[in-house]
């Protein structure tokens, strides 16, 4: 995660801020406030709490509606939901607290162009029922980022598009139903990790992990568009017929957090 974005998160005085902090870039997001706690973290590169309960058939979407408008500010969706019994506290709590270190994972390997604190802008849908420790959100998406980076075919988990192998296939076909199975079905080679996170609403974290398990394995592949391949695999060059690096073609930039811009 961006150096400056972390120390916005962790530092005085949040503990008197209730707002959001929006923050600009690709995927981007957004970190919702109450007295200096995280309640929610969005990020359009990874599945909400929203997405994880019903993508997943936790909960059917007639329940969502109904108990959508039934929500009130002094009663929101999440309390409604449990006083329902569509769902448990402490499931509810596990699933907000999954779907923001998603948010903030997505947030922090993405590109950050900068980011502005809106105090008392209150845009949160499906706060978490017990507020979130900034630091240790910080400290756990940052140890996430490190891990998925440090795997031995490294990919970024919103543009690398993936398709199943021959081997994985064959591995499909004879595979039991299951999570594995799930994955390998929706990689038709157009699709990311984040795809098919918000297809079978699934942790971003749990699929990019999973999917680095079929990359070692030779079951999954990379595959680049025809128009890229001469970018990524043949090399430019200069006047002189020298090569010259493309900026972006190693596609770090998709993996690696990068620092908001100077001036945020």
């Amino acid at each position: 995660m961006g150096l400056e974005l972390a120390r916005a998160l962790t530092e005085a005085p949040l503990d008197r801020i209730s707002g959001t902090l929006l923050v600009a870039g690709d995927p981007g997001g957004s970190f919702h406030l109450s007295r200096g706690a995280i309640v929610e973290v969005v990020s359009p590169g990874a599945p909400g709490a929203e997405t994880l309960l019903l993508r997943s058939g936790r909960i059917r979407e007639a329940d969502w509606a109904s108990a959508s408008e039934s929500s009130t500010a002094g009663r929101p969706i999440g309390a409604e939901l449990v006083a329902r019994k569509l769902v448990g506290a402490a499931e509810l709590q596990l699933i907000c607290v999954a779907a923001a270190l998603d948010g903030a994972l997505a947030v922090g390997m993405g590109r950050i162009d900068g980011f502005n604190l809106e105090r008392d802008a209150y845009g949160c849908r499906l706060a978490a029922p017990e507020a979130i420790e900034p630091d240790w959100l910080v400290r756990e998406a940052e140890r996430r980022i490190r891990a998925l980076v440090s795997r031995r075919h490294p990919f970024s988990p919103f543009r690398t598009r993936l398709g199943r192998t021959e081997a994985g296939t064959a591995a499909l076909d004879a595979a039991a139903a299951g999570e594995r199975r799930e994955i390998l079905l929706r990689l038709n080679g157009r699709r990311s990790a984040r795809d098919i996170a918000f297809l079978l609403g699934r942790s971003l974290y749990a699929v990019t992990v999973e999917v680095s398990r079929l990359l070692v394995e030779g079951l999954v592949e990379a595959v680049v568009p025809a128009r890229a391949k001469d970018h990524l695999f043949g090399p430019a060059t200069t006047a002189g017929g020298l090569p010259r690096r493309l900026p972006g073609a190693s596609g770090v930039n998709d993996i690696l957090p990068l620092r908001p811009a100077a001036g945020h």
